[in-house]
């Protein structure tokens, strides 16, 4: 028996349990017009493949290990890019900074390190967390305290690892005694005190067939016993599956919370998430569904396209409409004053360079343009006259309402107004927008311009769009007087990833009043932008928490580096290959 703070021990088995989500995670089209007609699955409904979450159960979460992906030939190519020396890199060093993030982030201690007792002891479990088919499932009756069951199928010799590392992972919090289980059993419970009456109090952990089952709850633990019984019933914690999904998840974050007692402060209307991967060869098929608590007010109104603007050729195009009562209950938006919302937005990117546009049909754009400008040049220019780091300033246009970002090299960053065809709009961009006159491809527009149902679109040709997103992050960064990724394992996996991404496309359709379905189909399961947040945000120097960009500090990148990477690749200045 353990006797240790109920707020402490819950705390580092639930951080230790749900980090496995996060520790998770080409063919070149042959010509442009391939790529242009690329689109993601039209399925009118994606219920994920997995069950939907019903009564009590707040999460159910199963992952088929790396170990397993590695056998599935829908796998190969995701797993040749998981695969290379700059994955396995980063794959170590966030485990690492997991290994320690239990006792930074709940106990303080700034100090542990990934040779340290008890992270030491952690850090093997953890590679199995990857590696090996897993399975949570997490309850929250009404009015009583959560129940969470964690299975994971292992040899008996990292079975036995994880019962005497967990006991002690758990029993260095300072004050514990762990006590041993009974000789042979392959067992151990505990019990927690001292903390709120909602939060689970009762550990036990035991050995079924080839899964290793943990569960955390009170005396009487439901989920556990279910869990434990499919074991022994059918070899495995989990109803059997027609598919074998890569990952299979369905989650009410809301209800997580409230069941892990963590008393974080999420959004009333977030809605509940249950999604698949899987893979055919090349790419990764996504499928997912929202389904919010409450009606939401979609306002799909027909696209207004600004076609006069986007032109070919083009690697990303991006549109989303329905986004005005977001946008009016968001609270800058109305801080600002910035009038009526608009209900549409317009992304694209050219060939040839970090080129990226967004147009924005609204009624008020000049008087929206005019606003944000003088709040850029009152406020914002002061800022960045401080910086040791300023490049150029913000300057007003002196023909029409804009704004213009002057003395950037290789950049202009503008946003402006102007009438198509009867219709304001806002424009803006990292560039000049005249780099052909080309038209944008018919085929792109059939695909999502005459549906009723479609929320957002997205669609990119992935390996361009984040090389020229990786140098805008780099430059901005400098700009902002941030610590760029210089020799970081994130950017020298962005690097080593970008040749073997090729195509990814999006779609989420409005199913009915409560219920969103997400399609995509993609190298690697993310976007362009989506790769290039993962990477900051895995390099954070609190990871789990916050993104290397803001919490990076400057002066942790040597002077000779600001300018040289530490393989001679400049950091300065945009490139085809390297940021």
């Amino acid at each position: 028996m353990f006797m240790f703070k109920r707020c402490m021990g819950p705390g580092l088995v639930a951080a230790v349990l749900l980090m496995f989500a996060g520790a998770c995670g080409k063919s070149r089209p042959t010509d442009q017009k391939k790529a242009e007609t690329t689109q993601p699955p039209q399925s009118p409904s994606a219920s994920a493949g997995a069950a939907a979450l019903s009564g009590d159960t707040v999460a159910r979460i199963h992952w088929l290990g790396k170990k397993r992906l590695a056998g599935e030939t829908n796998a190969a190519h995701f797993m040749s890019i998981w695969n290379l020396p700059e994955s396995a890199k980063l794959e170590a060093q966030t485990l690492d900074k997991l290994a320690v993030a239990p006792w930074r982030l709940l106990l303080g201690d700034t100090n542990l390190t990934v040779t340290n007792t008890p992270a030491s002891l952690l850090r093997p479990l953890l590679d199995d967390l990857v590696q090996e088919e897993s399975y949570l499932e997490l309850r929250h009756p009404t009015n009583q305290p959560g129940a969470l069951a964690f299975a994971i199928r292992l040899s008996a010799e990292r079975a036995a690892l994880w019962e005497t590392n967990l006991a002690s992972v758990i029993g260095a919090v300072p004050g514990i005694r762990p006590a041993p289980g009974p000789a042979g059993a392959h067992a151990w419970q505990l019990q927690t005190t001292n903390g709120p009456s909602t939060a689970p109090g009762f550990l036990q952990l035991t050995r079924a067939g080839e899964w290793t089952v943990l569960g955390v709850g009170q005396d009487s633990n439901p989920v556990f016993s279910d869990v434990l019984a499919r074991v022994q019933r059918d070899h495995a914690p989990f109803p059997a599956r027609a598919t074998n999904f890569w990952l299979e998840a369905d989650l009410d974050l809301r209800g997580a919370v409230a069941a892990l007692s963590l008393g974080w402060k999420l959004p009333k209307d977030l809605p509940a998430v249950a999604l698949t991967l899987i893979g055919d060869g090349e790419n990764v098929r996504t499928r997912g569904e929202l389904k919010f608590p409450e009606p939401q007010s979609w306002e799909l109104e027909p696209w207004n396209i600004p076609t006069n603007l986007i032109h070919d050729p083009l690697i990303g195009f991006s549109a989303i409409r329905g986004i005005r009562p977001w946008l009016k209950s968001f609270k800058p938006w109305n801080d600002l004053h910035l009038g009526t919302p608009p209900n549409q937005a317009f992304f694209w990117a050219q060939s040839g360079g970090p080129l990226h546009f967004v147009a924005v049909p609204s009624s008020e754009a000049s008087n929206q343009v005019n606003t944000i400008t003088e709040l850029v040049i009152d406020k914002i220019n002061p800022l960045s006259a401080t910086s040791k780091m300023r490049v150029g300033k913000f300057e007003p246009m002196t023909n029409s309402p804009g704004l213009l970002w002057r003395g950037i090299p290789f950049f202009s960053p503008n946003l402006s107004c102007a009438d198509l065809d009867g219709t304001p709009f806002i424009i803006g961009g990292f560039f000049g927008n005249k780099f052909t006159t080309r038209p944008m491809p018919h085929e792109l527009l059939q695909q999502f311009s005459a549906s009723k149902d479609l929320l957002w679109y997205d669609w990119e040709i992935t390996q361009p769009c984040l090389e020229g997103l990786t140098q805008v992050a780099q430059l901005a960064r400098h700009v902002i007087a941030r610590a760029r990724m210089t020799s970081t394992p994130g950017l020298r996996w962005l690097i080593a990833i970008s040749s073997k991404l090729a195509n990814s496309g999006t779609a989420v359709r409005v199913l009915d009043p409560t219920r969103l379905s997400v399609t995509r189909n993609s190298t690697v399961g993310l976007t362009g932008a989506e790769l290039q947040i993962f990477a900051d945000w895995l390099e954070s120097p609190d990871f789990p928490r916050g993104l290397h960009t803001f919490l990076a500090p400057v002066d942790s990148v040597p002077p000779e580096q600001m300018s040289e990477s530490a393989d001679g690749v400049s950091t300065n200045a945009p490139s085809a290959t390297h940021p």
